[in-house]
């Protein structure tokens, strides 16, 4: 068996992922920082790459406490916690760290909400029932284990991913 399920999406533009995917044996969870769009953060500099800008963002996580890793080049920031981590600790090194965000800019962003409930609607016709619809002006997809557990999660994901850039599934 894997070690871990599944990662959790976030859609085009979104960053904070508050919960995240179970693993298999229950003791973790992950979520992820998915670098899909060419937009900026909200203070960065436009001239800074968004490989440097995931960089600055998981070394400002780690400096408030939370143990995350150097992004791989395209491919975002990941975070994987155990279940004894804080989520408000989470939260509040989030939002420390909000301006080194490379898709902080955009929460509550219209098209971006439409892309979230399309991608959540994508995700249960492609048999993960439990993909709960975003709220309104959510920062992110919020994956609890459960869901991130379904055997359908990975196929689904893979079909419904050009959702998250507007493209469609």
């Amino acid at each position: 068996m894997r070690r871990t399920r599944a990662l959790a999406l976030v859609p085009f533009l979104l960053a904070l992922v508050l919960a995240g995917c179970g693993s298999d044996d229950g003791d973790d969870q992950v979520a992820s920082v998915a670098d899909r769009s060419t937009a900026a953060g909200a203070s960065a500099s436009p001239t800074i790459s968004r490989d440097e800008m995931g960089v600055k963002f998981a070394q400002c996580l780690r400096e408030n406490g939370l143990d995350v890793a150097d992004p791989e080049p395209g491919k975002g920031v990941r975070m994987k916690f155990g279940k004894e981590t804080d989520p408000q600790k989470v939260e509040a090194a989030m939002e420390a760290c909000r301006e080194y965000n490379p898709q902080a800019d955009s929460s509550g962003n219209a098209e971006s909400d439409k892309r979230n409930r399309a991608f959540a609607q994508c995700m249960r016709q492609h048999g993960v029932e439990k993909f709960a619809d975003p709220e309104p002006g959510q920062t992110g997809i919020r994956i609890n284990p459960e869901v991130g557990d379904d055997p359908d999660f990975p196929a689904a994901q893979q079909a419904c991913e050009s959702v998250l850039s507007g493209g469609g599934q």
